[in-house]
């Protein structure tokens, strides 16, 4: 018996029908998986930036630190660019925060240079460095581990080796790890990351403070008192002995800048931007908090003073001294 056509094809229309709904939502799903799958890819882009140019500021932070930098120094952003294998985005981002830490000077129409201190700038660094250094020794006392007071021993005894053979570089360590054992005993993460920013910026400053012997010698003895309070369990005198400590580095701070080359050294006339700093670091702040990322305004308004400062070109007079009639 042959099947009725239609009933056949009656079904088929009825099928489509109930199919069309579940075909529209299919594709809107799709159009929705699609959606998210661009969001993500924005936001992955946008990860990718950040990653860049905090990659980009962390390496050029430890550079100055560390003196591969050296105050004065030029960075410019295309070689920076090319270096770390991004564009110039990620660095101009790295550049401005760096501005912020005042590790950067952003010299309109001159360039971007590691930032110089003044002798007072640096007195002043190093005199809150003691405060705060002070602060940590307190805190340390009262949450001081057991592990942690060996280690301190432990460093102190190894120093003497130093201090009698005049090795500046060794004691250095020592002094490092000293200090070191202090901020992650302190259990005060923003006051060590301050700590760690000043004496970041004034490192490339103090690297003769251990050439003298008798500088070494004063170190290790206040070291030894420090350690005595601390293990004493009387924070405020673990606290006056390390602002002395560091007190007695602001007293020798004229023997220390006798040995820093003047070129480290910023003066209000020998700078490109010294005086408007600043005011560099006020605009470095309100782009970063606009969400910009563009420094390229000082070339705008370069390009803004060049037109303004074109003279206005006069009509020329025909021979005679009168001006043609027409």
């Amino acid at each position: 018996m042959r099947p009725d056509r239609r009933k056949t094809g009656q079904a088929k229309a009825n099928s489509a029908k109930a199919g069309a709904p579940g075909a529209a939502v299919c594709r809107r799903h799709g159009m929705v998986q699609i959606q998210h799958l661009r969001r993500i890819s924005v936001t992955q882009d946008a990860e990718r930036k950040l990653s860049a140019a905090e990659t980009v500021r962390l390496e050029l932070e430890r550079e100055i630190s560390e003196g591969i930098l050296i105050p004065g120094d030029l960075l410019d952003e295309e070689t920076l660019a090319a270096r770390f294998g991004t564009s110039r985005t990620p660095v101009r981002e790295a550049l401005l925060h760096l501005s912020v830490r005042g590790m950067v000077t952003i010299a309109p129409r001159s360039g971007i240079f590691v930032a110089r201190l003044s002798m007072p700038e640096l007195l002043g660094l190093i005199e809150l460095l003691a405060e705060l250094e002070a602060a940590c020794a307190k805190l340390a006392t009262r949450r001081l581990t057991q592990e942690e007071a060996e280690a301190l021993k432990r460093i102190h005894k190894e120093s003497v080796a130093f201090e009698e053979s005049g090795d500046a570089q060794g004691y250095s360590r020592c002094n490092a790890a000293f200090h070191e054992i202090l901020y992650q005993a302190c259990r005060n993460a923003p006051l060590a990351a301050e700590i760690a920013h000043i004496r970041s910026r004034t490192r490339v400053y103090r690297q003769s403070v251990f050439q003298n012997q008798l500088r070494i010698r004063r170190s290790r003895e206040d070291h030894a008192q420090i350690l005595e309070a601390l293990l004493a369990g009387d924070a405020p005198a673990a606290s006056a002995a390390m602002l002395e400590h560091i007190a007695g580095g602001v007293r020798d701070f004229t023997d220390m800048i006798s040995h820093v080359p003047t070129r480290l050294l910023a003066f209000d006339a020998d700078y490109p931007g010294k005086q408007s700093q600043e005011q560099q670091r006020k605009t470095a702040r309100q782009t970063l908090a606009q969400g910009g990322h563009s420094m390229a305004g000082a070339k705008t308004s370069k390009a803004s003073a060049d037109t303004k400062a074109t003279p206005a070109k006069t009509k020329k007079r025909p021979p005679g001294g009168r001006e043609s009639k027409t």
